[in-house]
C-alpha cells in the first residue's frame, strides 16, 4: 500500500505527518513555524506576504512528504484558515504553487479527526474513557472518547494566540493577576457546562498540541523528562507562575521552550491550569497525535480510496 501524508495548516504552525499505508505507522514528521492567525477582526484578512510565506512552507513540507515516499498528500486548513475572509485566495495560491487543493474543515470535523488521531496512539490504547484537549493557536478542541465512540467533539475560539492578543496585548510583557483572571473567567464561562464534572475520576486526561509538547521539552531540559507521557500539574503551575512574572526577553532564559512560542506560553499555561481545575486532573498525558493522524486513519479506512 502507498505511503500517505497529511499537512495541517494551523494558526501557529504548519505540520506534516507521513505514514506507511500498510503498517499504519508514522514514518516522518516536520513543521514550519509560520503564524497565520491575525489579531483583530475575527474574520481577518490574511496578508499577502503571510500567504506567500505559508505557501512556500507548505511546498517545503510537500517535498518532505515526497522524500518519505508519500504518493497521496492531503492539505487541511483549520482555525485560522476557516476564519479568514480571503481563504479562497489562499486556497488558489496553494493550488497554483503545489498542484494540490486545500480542504478547509469545520471545528467539529477538526475535533472528530483529532479524537480519531488520539485514539490511534498506542500509548493510550488500553484506556477506555479519554477526555482530550487539543490546544492550538486559534482554537481549543475538547473531545470525549468512550471506547471507539466519540461522545463529545467541540471546537472553541480559545487558542493561545487568540487569547494572547485578546487579553495580553501581544504577550510581550509580564502577565499580572488581573490578566490571568480575565482569561480564566472567559474559559470558565465558555467551558464549565461542556466539560464533564469530576472528569479526572472517570477519564484519562490527554493533551495534544504545541503547548503540551513545549511543557515536555521544558521538563526534559530541567532533568525531569515525562515518564509515560505524564505532565504533572504541579510543574505546569510552577512554569505558569515563572513565565507570567517575566517579559518576553526574560523568558528566553527558560530552558527547553521553543523561541517561537514564548509570547503565547503564558496564555497557554493559564488555559491548561484552568482545564485542570475544571477536570480535577493532577496531570495531563501528552500525545503527539492529532488531526493529521485522524485524517490518515480516515484515508486508510474502507472509503479511503475515495478521498
Amino acid at each position: 500500500m502507498t505511503k500517505i501524508a497529511v499537512i495541517d495548516v494551523g494558526s501557529n504552525s504548519i505540520k506534516v505527518a507521513v505514514a506507511d499505508g500498510q503498517t499504519q505507522q508514522e514514518i516522518g514528521r516536520s513543521s514550519e513555524s509560520i503564524r497565520l492567525f491575525q489579531p483583530g477582526d475575527e474574520a481577518a484578512l490574511l496578508p499577502s506576504d503571510i500567504m506567500d510565506e505559508a505557501v512556500e512552507g507548505i511546498n517545503r513540507l510537500i517535498a518532505v512528504a515526497k522524500g518519505h515516499g508519500a504518493a497521496r498528500i492531503v492539505i487541511l486548513g483549520t482555525s485560522a484558515v476557516r476564519d479568514c475572509k480571503n481563504r479562497d485566495i489562499f486556497s488558489y495560491r496553494i493550488k497554483a504553487k503545489t498542484g494540490l487543493g486545500l480542504t478547509i474543515i469545520s471545528g467539529e470535523v477538526e475535533a472528530r479527526l483529532t479524537a480519531a488521531g488520539i485514539r490511534s496512539d498506542v500509548l493510550y490504547s488500553d484506556y477506555k474513557n479519554i477526555l482530550a484537549f487539543d490546544l492550538g493557536g486559534g482554537s481549543l478542541e475538547v473531545m470525549a472518547l468512550r471506547g471507539k465512540q466519540c461522545t463529545l467533539a467541540r471546537s472553541f475560539a480559545l487558542g493561545s494566540v487568540r487569547l494572547t492578543h485578546g487579553y495580553l496585548r501581544g504577550g510581550l510583557g509580564a502577565v499580572d493577576d488581573h490578566d490571568q483572571s480575565s482569561i480564566r473567567s472567559h474559559l470558565l464561562n465558555t467551558l464549565s457546562t461542556i466539560i464533564p464534572s469530576k472528569a479526572a475520576e472517570n477519564f484519562l486526561i490527554i493533551g495534544a498540541g504545541g503547548a503540551f509538547a513545549s511543557i515536555a521539552l521544558y521538563l526534559s531540559a530541567i532533568g525531569e523528562a515525562p515518564i509515560g507521557g505524564r505532565l504533572p500539574l504541579l510543574r505546569i503551575r510552577e512554569l505558569k507562575d515563572k513565565l507570567c512574572a517575566m517579559n518576553i526577553q526574560e523568558r528566553q532564559s527558560v530552558p527547553g521552550l521553543p523561541k517561537d512560542r514564548l509570547d503565547i506560553m503564558p496564555a497557554a499555561l493559564v488555559t491548561l491550569c484552568t482545564l485542570a481545575d475544571l477536570t480535577g486532573a493532577e496531570a495531563f498525558h501528552l500525545t503527539h497525535r492529532g488531526v493529521r493522524h485522524g485524517m490518515m486513519e480516515l484515508m486508510l479506512g474502507p472509503s479511503g480510496d475515495q478521498l
